[in-house]
């Protein structure tokens, strides 16, 4: 019983803490994780020496190991600064996030999904309107503007997304980058009764 009585105690003159700490045990560790830890930065230029990205970026990420593993992933949650002086953009934390490397060490591609989890169609319509922004802004360039336009913040778009028909768009710097981006509808067992979307952006060298 004393034990219990101090417990009181401590809670009564400590309302705040103890309400965080009933909220982090409702979110769970790794939420609270990532509530409590600002992103860090993978920051980064395709073609580049894998150790210059490491020496650059905040966040951490393994060595690579040619003919072993082609590909590394940030050891904490991590936002995308793509580097080129020129041609960057910043993405929003990404939860998947891969870097892969080629064999003489040089960083080859990005595969994210610049978000913490599937988001509502206009939260996810956001973030991809805010990439090709600044895509264009920095002199990045539609591929494909004919089949495959940029999104747009258009009803007819809405009405596309919201039968679950994935769109896509290609972006270009002549010669040196290209991305791809899809969004796309993702069940979520979190959310059965809401429609949600996972934005996928995949960056490198010229493919086409």
């Amino acid at each position: 019983m004393k034990v219990y009585s101090k417990l009181i105690q401590w809670i009564r003159h400590h309302k705040i803490l103890a309400v965080l700490s009933a909220t982090l045990l409702v979110v769970g560790a790794g939420k609270a994780a990532e509530l409590l830890t600002p992103a860090k930065e993978i920051a980064l230029i395709i073609g580049e020496p894998w150790k210059d990205m490491q020496a650059r970026s905040s966040a951490k990420i393994a060595d690579n190991i040619p003919n072993e593993i082609w590909y590394r992933v940030p050891e904490e949650l991590a936002y995308l600064r793509f580097a080129d002086p020129k041609f960057g953009f910043t993405t929003p934390p990404a939860k998947f996030f891969t870097v892969s490397f080629d064999d003489d060490a040089s960083i080859r591609s990005v595969r994210m999904s610049p978000q913490v989890e599937p988001l509502p169609l206009q939260e996810a319509l956001d973030i991809v309107l805010d990439l090709q922004n600044q895509w264009g802004k920095s002199g990045w360039e539609v591929m494909y503007p004919d089949e495959n336009p940029p999104y747009e913040n258009s009803a007819s778009l809405i009405e596309k997304m919201t039968r679950c028909a994935p769109d896509s768009t290609y972006w270009e710097v002549k010669g040196k980058y290209q991305i791809m981006l899809i969004m796309s509808c993702y069940k979520d067992e979190r959310y059965p009764d809401e429609q949600r979307f996972l934005i996928s952006l995949s960056m490198g060298k010229p493919w086409h």
